[in-house]
């Protein structure tokens, strides 16, 4: 016997993961590095903190991973080029052979959000403000 999913269930069993929309989740936040997530921030970052993952939420995977968009500037790691050359040290694994990526909040002024997706959610690690993890040269 078949079991029928209502419509809506069997719509989202049927479509791919890279067109869900995106959520986030702070499961592996990490505020023990200072210099990349600072205890203090500058005003108003908060707010552009949550009205970029309010619009982010809007996206989809594919969407995000294939933006060239200037005002989100997203993009996988390169750590070997980081001021932290052996990535996220606090996940197990099986999580740090996971491809990073970041996201800028609004251009220069309140930095980067640094993490990895597992399927659609992006895992936020750091909160870097003052954008130290890609130091300027």
């Amino acid at each position: 016997m078949k079991k029928i999913l209502p419509a809506s269930q069997s719509a989202i069993q049927k479509t791919k993961v890279d067109d869900h929309k995106i959520c986030f989740s702070f499961e592996h936040f990490d505020s023990s590095d200072e210099e990349v997530c600072p205890p203090i921030f500058l005003p108003y970052y908060t707010q552009t903190l949550m009205e970029r993952l309010k619009a982010l939420s809007a996206w989809t995977l594919k969407e995000f991973m294939n933006s060239h968009s200037k005002s989100i500037r997203a993009h996988p790691h390169t750590w070997a080029e980081t001021a932290r050359p052996k990535g996220f040290q606090h996940v197990n694994e099986q999580l740090k052979s996971t491809p990073s990526w970041q996201f800028q909040l609004s251009g220069n002024e309140y930095g980067r959000v640094h993490g990895f997706f597992i399927g659609n959610t992006f895992y936020v690690v750091w909160l870097d403000q003052d954008h130290k993890l890609y130091p300027r040269k």
